[in-house]
């Protein structure tokens, strides 16, 4: 996520979301947030077949088993460590898609972050909408990390997502061949 897509606000002494500007444009956001984390849901189910198959070519159970806690940012973590090794063997371009994958993965990984865990109450006209409580212990102050979070904006992230998901099936197949 770049940083022009997120601002801190700092807390007052209370905290008052009572979330009017939401119930305006409720309509336009929900539909967008499922198709979302539906896209989401989807990418990942190709991370994880592309760890599967690299660990065991003739089931996906091993694969599965190891990953079954992991967090999604661990199981790209995983993916590029594993693949990264791979590369070393092969086309130094491969890399390149490689590290441009796991780019990808991490931005879409922290947007996915920050709209399940998003205040939506909070959500601004401009569209940001507070993400994350952060402390501050060298202030000592409680900030908001407001994220925009536009209905146009969740519409790129749903094509990037779409696209991303092809990319990984894609590459998976390219690696295993030297």
């Amino acid at each position: 996520m770049s940083k022009k897509q997120a601002v801190y606000d700092e807390l007052e002494q209370y905290d008052f979301s009572d979330g009017e500007y939401l119930e305006k444009v409720a309509q336009k956001y929900f539909p967008l947030i499922g198709e979302f984390l539906i896209s989401f849901s989807i990418m990942e189910q190709e991370l994880n077949l592309a760890i599967a198959d690299f660990l065991h070519d003739d089931c996906h159970e091993t694969g599965f088993v190891i990953m079954e806690r992991l967090t999604t940012s661990n199981k790209i973590d995983l993916f590029y460590k594993m693949y990264v090794r791979l590369e070393s063997f092969n086309n130094k371009k491969h890399k390149a898609i490689l590290d441009g994958l796991r780019k990808q993965l991490e931005e879409l990984n922290s947007f996915r972050n920050s709209v399940v865990h998003a205040n939506w109450q909070s959500l601004t006209k401009e569209g940001f909408v507070r993400a994350k409580i952060v402390v501050d212990t060298n202030e000592g102050f409680v900030k908001f990390k407001k994220v925009l979070m536009t209905p146009k904006i969740i519409r790129q992230k749903i094509k990037q997502i779409d696209s991303l998901s092809d990319k990984i099936d894609e590459y998976k197949e390219k690696a295993f061949q030297f």
